[in-house]
């Protein structure tokens, strides 16, 4: 099935927080903004670029739109609505995969979180307890990671250098083979990669919850390696927690150069 494009000039919005809403988005170009009304104000809740794909819960949920989204720059998006959704779900099609991606991480952070939140509450009951919105945040959970090359490949590409992930889910994947054609999120880092390659378009994830952090593969061809532990590619296992203090990550298997050194902080010295 061939799914419809739509075009946005910057600024314009996408759909609005309260909306019903019966579609979602992939971006094949441009830059799109995520935002939430709090206290009156506007908060930006993520800045999404090519590929990356938004109200997807609408496929799944009959409810209003939980946030807006409104279109940075000149942005052209492909457009699936639920009943093709269903359609091509029924048919087995490739083209549904993304959209489940997302959809099932997002279900499996939201739980995350809720347990670690619900695990907080435990241990101040019985004292009065205030819900907020940020008690799901992982601001919360105040963990800085520091990523540096772990290999002399990985050094000579000057944009891996020196970059501090304090805001999570980060994301790993492979950059695009045209220049300038991915977006400026500062939430990833994409890796310059040859032929044949090591590293996918979405290779894996960085999140947290109460419990700490985690690297979480997302389907990656090759797979990879955290503390010699194979995730994702041919492993049944796609999730590993990480370690205080350093920690390697290997992308694209056991003998990829694609490498780094994870260095995590406590909430105490972060």
């Amino acid at each position: 099935m061939s799914l419809r494009k739509e075009e946005f000039p910057a600024g314009k919005l996408i759909f609005a927080e309260g909306n019903l809403g019966r579609e979602a988005y992939r971006i094949l170009s441009g830059r799109v903004e995520i935002s939430i009304r709090e206290d009156g104000k506007a908060l930006v809740l993520a800045a999404l670029g090519e590929e990356e794909i938004f109200g997807e819960m609408a496929m799944v949920e009959n409810r209003a739109r939980s946030a807006s989204a409104r279109a940075l720059e000149a942005t052209v998006v492909e457009v699936i609505e639920r009943k093709d959704f269903h359609q091509i779900l029924a048919n087995g099609e490739d083209s549904v995969v993304p959209y489940l991606t997302t959809i099932f991480d997002r279900l499996r952070v939201t739980n995350d979180r809720l347990l670690g939140a619900l695990n907080q509450l435990d241990e101040l009951q019985p004292a009065p307890v205030k819900w907020r919105r940020e008690v799901l945040t992982s601001h919360d959970y105040a963990i800085r990671v520091q990523i540096k090359p772990g290999s002399d490949e990985m050094r000579q590409q000057s944009a891996l250098q020196g970059c501090v992930v304090r805001h999570f889910p980060f994301q790993f994947g492979r950059r695009g083979e045209l220049a300038g054609s991915e977006s400026s999120s500062s939430n990833q880092l994409l890796v310059a990669d040859r032929s044949p390659y090591r590293v996918s378009r979405k290779h894996c994830v960085i999140d947290s919850n109460a419990d700490g952090v985690f690297i979480q593969d997302q389907t990656s061809k090759l797979g990879t390696v955290v503390n010699g532990i194979e995730i994702g590619g041919q492993s049944l296992e796609t999730r590993v927690r990480l370690s205080l203090g350093e920690n390697t990550l290997v992308l694209g298997g056991l003998d990829s150069q694609v490498s780094f050194i994870l260095t995590v902080a406590s909430p105490q010295s972060a």
